[in-house]
């Protein structure tokens, strides 16, 4: 039988799926844990606003009392941060705005907001709740690294978002009489419910996948995209950057704008190669670890 035939028909009795199985399943396992912490932080990413919105104490409740301002508003700030040179200020734009004041001590920077109505002390402009996510989305850009060795890891790594998008649409497809499955959710199937959810995942949010290998590695080896872009003939071309910018919106979950419904939707789609990964890892660790394990 013409080998094409065979995979289009049985994709499960030929040696080149078992080939791309193998790598995809070991190129994921290896880098695991990078997966999840790029797919994670790059969650928290789109975490920040909310978090500002939910932690920054930059709003006041509405007040009838007349607001502190000018030198009187520098003088009572002057008395509660005692002990602290008062550096930059800026007074609420709107009513309901808080004061904000860059303290400075020991050669620190501490930005605060003050209560220009009570004439207290609200709390840092960024508290430990925005200091946290801020510092998991650091390590979507440079693993913790410095910047140039970290934006080039990540470029590198990105290579294996590509391997899994292109290893895990051959290995997705299930034949001519099963190729459906793989589409939706089915109900009674030989497959675990986390099996289907794998494959369904990766199916649907194959583009996501790839864009997010593409675009990284575009980010850590600029150079190296355009000299491929180049040799390609996409560089010049409307078509090559139009493709590249469409992966790029993907990968910075442009398209909705700042809707809340369409962020909320990129936050759960971004999480997808973490599912992924952690998916793909308990259906290995059942179909090959615990039989092992069974047999001891």
């Amino acid at each position: 039988m013409n080998p094409l035939v065979r995979f289009f028909q049985a994709p499960q009795t030929t040696l080149i799926r078992r080939i791309l199985f193998q790598i995809h399943l070991w190129f994921a396992l290896a880098c695991a844990l990078y997966i999840l912490v790029v797919s994670l932080s790059g969650t928290a990413l789109l975490l920040k606003s909310p978090f500002y919105s939910w932690f920054e104490p930059k709003f006041l409740e509405p007040s009838d009392a007349e607001p502190l301002t000018g030198s009187t508003l520098k003088e009572r700030m002057a008395e509660v941060y005692e002990g602290y040179t008062l550096g930059f200020t800026v007074e609420g734009y709107e009513p309901e705005e808080a004061t904000y004041i860059v303290l400075q001590k020991d050669n620190q920077f501490i930005p605060h907001y003050f209560n220009q109505y009570t004439g207290e002390d609200i709390g840092p402009a960024r508290p430990w709740p925005i200091q946290a996510v801020e510092w998991v989305a650091g390590l979507h850009y440079e693993l913790g690294l410095p910047r140039e060795q970290g934006r080039r890891i990540n470029g590198a790594l990105g290579l294996v978002f590509i391997l899994m998008a292109v290893t895990g649409l051959v290995i997705w497809w299930q034949g001519k009489r099963r190729w459906w499955e793989g589409l939706i959710i089915v109900s009674g199937s030989t497959r675990s419910m986390l099996w289907q959810l794998h494959s369904f995942f990766g199916f649907w949010f194959l583009i996501l996948i790839f864009a997010y290998g593409v675009t990284g590695y575009q980010l850590g080896f600029p150079r190296e995209m355009a000299y491929l872009l180049e040799a390609l003939g996409m560089n010049s071309g409307r078509s090559g950057e139009g493709f590249l910018g469409f992966l790029r919106d993907i990968h910075f979950a442009r398209p909705g704008g700042q809707n809340p419904f369409a962020r909320w939707a990129w936050i759960f789609v971004t999480s997808i190669p973490a599912f992924m990964i952690i998916s793909g890892s308990i259906i290995w660790w059942r179909r090959v670890i615990k039989p092992r394990q069974n047999n001891v």
